[in-house]
């Protein structure tokens, strides 16, 4: 195997080579070996309002499979957008088939429920296309709060789909309670029969999560406040309700990051414990060292969504492709595209003014 340096220079000068026909963008997650050659690195949201104003004709994408599939719906048809590895993240435990969730929208209908659906970010092309062909819109961890209320705005019933702590945590900002929503329970076809489910709450949740962020757990809060008397946590939103309740601070990882710059800058507490993905974690400890200690609040390998995380050799592929005039891109069927490009527009509607082309 070529040496990580060889390797890095290589794709350094394939970059320059290339010019203003390639931009690469890249989630916060990656590793700096990635972060260091993207032109923009941003959180889900971030990424994808940037697509349409880029002026390159290829944009690779570091990221999951279900992101880079956003990007393409906000691509103009002489772009292309790529991703150096085609993968799906193993981060969301119980992501609903689009057979599971038309089950369950049907079996609402026939209950006399009708839920306008909202799906995170991170969902496949055809969980998107089926939320637009019913109304709903896309969402993630950074607007879902003025998406709740965009929702609401339009039925007095909306399924989230589907990170259940998300979804819990957002809607009690918003002032809901316990009272007002329900995780589902559901099996590989739909609702699971013979379960008697308030099924008439305001606020329907899927009973996904995130593998990351729900290991934390409310001893390990304590444990980091006993270790270090003062020290200020924060964690994602995706962690427990019963984590969040505990933490100083929650909230997506554009916040997580802001909280560590201002953390930093102000010298307020000399110990920072963020909960969130690991390599986000240890590049801001690198960042503001000589500031503030920031720590993990769980440090161990399974903290690393290692599905994300594009390998600098793959990198260097995408980018020598581009150069061969080999490169493809992804393909989106137009009955797909349709219908998802609905609801990620809706999104951006309510969000902001980018829009699909």
């Amino acid at each position: 195997m070529e040496d990580i340096l060889e390797i890095e220079a290589q794709i350094a000068a394939l970059k320059e080579r290339l010019g203003k026909r390639v931009c690469i963008v890249g989630h916060h997650y990656q590793r700096d070996d990635i972060v260091k050659f993207c032109d923009h690195v941003g959180d889900s949201l971030q990424l994808i309002q940037q697509i349409p104003h880029l002026a390159a004709e290829y944009i690779i994408f570091c990221g999951v499979s279900f992101m880079g599939e956003t990007a393409a719906l906000l691509a103009r048809k002489d772009q292309h957008i790529l991703l150096p590895m085609q993968q799906t993240s193993s981060r969301t435990v119980g992501m609903p088939t689009p057979r599971q969730l038309e089950n369950v929208l049907a079996d609402l209908r026939s209950r006399g429920h009708t839920f306008l659906p909202l799906v995170y970010v991170n969902s496949s092309i055809e969980l998107k296309a089926l939320t637009g062909r019913h109304g709903g819109a896309m969402c993630t961890s950074s607007n879902l709060r003025r998406m709740l209320q965009w929702a609401f705005r339009r039925s007095s019933h909306v399924l989230f789909v589907p990170d259940r702590n998300l979804g819990r945590n957002t809607a009690m900002q918003i002032g809901m309670t316990s009272e007002h929503w329900h995780v589902l329970d559901v099996d590989e076809k739909g609702l699971k029969p013979g379960v008697d489910q308030p099924l008439d709450r305001h606020l329907l949740l899927w009973p996904g999560y995130c593998g990351i962020h729900e290991a934390y757990t409310p001893t390990m809060v304590q444990d980091m406040r006993f270790a270090h008397p003062g020290c200020r946590i924060t964690v994602h939103s995706e962690a427990s309700p019963e984590v969040v309740a505990l933490a100083d601070a929650a909230g997506p990882t554009s916040f997580l990051i802001l909280d560590a710059q201002e953390t930093a800058r102000t010298g307020k507490t000399p110990v920072l414990v963020i909960g969130t993905e690991l390599n986000l974690v240890n590049r801001l400890r690198m960042k503001f060292m000589n500031q503030c200690t920031i720590r993990p609040l769980l440090d161990t390998a399974d903290q690393c969504d290692n599905t994300a995380i594009v390998e600098p050799v793959r990198l260097l592929a995408c980018l020598q492709d581009i150069e061969r005039g080999t490169a493809g891109g992804i393909d989106l069927t137009d009955e797909d595209k349709a219908a998802a490009a609905q609801a990620v527009n809706r999104m951006l509607e309510a969000c902001g003014p980018a829009s699909i082309r």
